[in-house]
């Protein structure tokens, strides 16, 4: 079986391109023979709801992948993307993968 791999998207910077984003994050989770199950939006800038929901499923499935766009989705300043990729790490053993190149 294909280990599970959730993206995580902030719908403030996808500017209108969500389906587009996610069709990307979806081929690179079947490139890398992950299985992509479901994304997280996170409507709200700064709200972090998405992102709460986010580890919960990543607990629940015992899944161990999130791919965003870019690290800009997790945070735009770089310690609290930290904080954020350290929570990740700490509650859900999860690696952060990025669409971009």
């Amino acid at each position: 079986m294909e280990a599970l791999i959730y993206g995580y998207l902030r719908d403030d910077l996808a500017d209108g391109h969500c389906a587009e984003l996610e069709d990307a994050m979806s081929t690179l989770a079947r490139e890398e023979g992950l299985c992509f199950a479901a994304t997280f939006h996170e409507s709200t800038s700064g709200d972090g709801a998405a992102f709460v929901e986010l580890t919960q499923e990543l607990k629940r499935a015992d899944a161990h992948h999130v791919v965003v766009p870019s690290l800009d989705h997790l945070a735009g300043q770089t310690i609290p993307r930290d904080i954020l990729l350290a929570k990740l790490a700490r509650e859900a053993a999860a690696q952060v993968w990025t669409i971009e190149s």
